[in-house]
């Protein structure tokens, strides 16, 4: 059951986004891939906490999630740092992320961010490790 509830998360990533959002990540993106890895080896309660990280609904509901780049005003992509993290518009199901340099990097910050999220019920400021 596990297995396919990853894959049924998995499954729900795309959107097309508006007009006011002009960059995407594409379907052979690293962080898309890294998202993908991280879903599949994450145990059942991980991937709940990250559905309600980005939906507030920790099952698997109609719709698609957008993961969308976290980018400058001139349109860079900005990397993870303390000021630059992970982040979520659940109403929008929107998922912003920065750039990584690993999966391991990757996969500690997600998770963590999500952990705490889930712990302080989306009322914690992450500073970092």
């Amino acid at each position: 059951k596990g297995a396919t509830e990853a894959l049924v998360a998995v499954a729900a990533i795309g959107g097309e986004g508006g007009a006011t959002l002009s960059r995407r990540f594409g379907s052979s993106s690293p962080t898309i891939g890294y998202l993908i890895k991280t879903l599949l080896e994450s145990s059942t309660t991980q991937r709940r906490q990250f559905l309600n990280f980005v939906t507030s609904v920790p099952i698997v509901t109609p719709g698609k999630i957008e993961v969308v780049p976290i980018v400058s005003p001139t349109g860079e992509f900005l990397p993870v740092q303390d000021n630059c993290l992970p982040r979520a518009n659940t109403c929008a199901r929107r998922l912003y992320l920065p750039k990584f340099e690993s999966y391991e990097k990757f996969s500690a910050v997600l998770r963590a961010v999500i952990r705490e999220e889930s712990r302080f019920k989306g009322f914690y400021e992450w500073r970092g490790n």
